[in-house]
C-alpha cells in the first residue's frame, strides 16, 4: 500500500507541475504578443518563433499531462477495484477515504467518528483483509 499510495502521490504531483507550468508559459505567450493592458507600446512585429516555441511547449506538456492522468486514473481504479473486493463496510469506507480520496487520518478519525488510534488499528486490520482476500499489490 505504501508504494501505491507513493506513486499516486507523484502522479499527482506531477500532473499539478505541468499545469502550473502551461500557465506560466501561457502567462508568457500573453505578454509576448503585447495584449497586456499597459502605458507601454506594443511591439511592431512581435517575435512569431518564440511565440510558436512557447505554444508548442503548452501543447507538448497538455500532451503529458493527459498520459500522466490516463496513468493516474488506471492506478485508481485499480485501487478501486480491489477495495470493493474487501467484505466489511467500515474496512472499505477506511481504504476509500485514504486510498481513493486521500484524505489525512484527522479527517478519516472525525469522518467516521473514531480515535485516530482506531483509524490506524482499522486500518491495520483491512490492510490485512485486502491480503487475505487474495488482492494483492505490486
Amino acid at each position: 500500500m505504501k508504494e501505491y499510495w507513493e506513486q499516486a502521490e507523484r502522479l499527482r504531483r506531477r500532473i499539478n507541475r505541468k499545469i502550473h507550468e502551461i500557465h506560466l508559459l501561457r502567462q508568457r505567450a500573453e505578454g509576448m504578443n503585447g495584449s497586456g493592458i499597459n502605458d507601454m507600446p506594443k511591439t511592431v512585429s512581435p517575435d512569431r518563433s518564440k511565440m510558436e516555441g512557447t505554444m508548442y511547449k503548452i501543447m507538448a506538456l497538455e500532451q503529458e499531462i493527459q498520459e500522466t492522468q490516463a496513468e493516474y486514473d488506471a492506478l485508481l481504479a485499480d485501487m478501486e477495484k480491489r477495495i470493493k473486493a474487501v467484505d466489511d463496510a467500515d474496512y472499505r469506507d477506511l481504504l476509500c477515504k485514504r486510498y481513493l480520496e486521500f484524505k489525512s487520518w484527522n479527517t478519516i478519525a472525525a469522518e467516521m467518528f473514531i480515535s485516530k488510534r482506531k483509524a490506524y488499528y482499522l486500518h491495520n486490520k483491512a490492510l490485512k483483509s485486502l491480503q487475505s482476500d487474495a488482492v494483492q499489490f505490486t
